[in-house]
């Protein structure tokens, strides 16, 4: 399997002109989001709280542009349960941001399934004991291999919307 980012990329303009324009916001949700220490139950929960206030948002979002999307899986109500679990409350999501495109949609999706591979990092810095459906998920063998194996899997048809065969 050829990775995100190869020779051939060049030639794939969608996915080129999506992480361009997306550069500065990564690396400022990078910085962030890196100044959380996963290992640690306080920093571990507002790590989570965090994380929560943006992804129902985004989340709700997707599922207003359903029909012009692959078929993508919500996480929030995992991410619920690991902050109960942890005694927190469950935090207002935050007021969506997107401007209505389709466009727009498929670049909330290319992040929301691309934050799927950083939760496998991040599941190997988690403390014994707390909480992990969030990152679980991506992490069971079954949906590592339907997210990232063959033409049929999420990320496959995430890049083939954006441009990349």
């Amino acid at each position: 399997m050829e990775t995100v980012g190869g020779a051939d990329e060049q030639k794939n303009s969608g996915l080129t002109e999506l992480r361009h324009v997306s550069r500065k916001a990564h690396e400022a949700v990078d910085e962030a989001f890196s100044r959380f220490e996963l290992a640690d139950p306080q920093s571990y929960g507002d790590f989570l709280t965090a994380h929560a206030r943006v992804l129902g948002a985004a989340e709700a979002y997707l599922s207003r542009h359903a029909a012009s999307l692959p078929v993508w899986r919500p996480r929030a109500a995992l991410l619920k349960d690991d902050l109960r679990q942890m005694g927190l409350a469950v935090p207002a999501v935050q007021a969506e941001c997107f401007p209505e495109s389709d466009g727009t949609a498929m670049g909330v999706l290319y992040v929301l399934e691309g934050s799927r591979l950083g939760g496998r990092v991040l599941s190997g810095r988690l403390a014994e004991g707390l909480p992990r459906a969030i990152c679980r998920r991506f992490t069971r063998r079954e949906n590592g291999r339907r997210f990232l194996s063959g033409s049929g899997s999420i990320w496959m048809k995430a890049m083939q919307c954006v441009g990349r065969p």
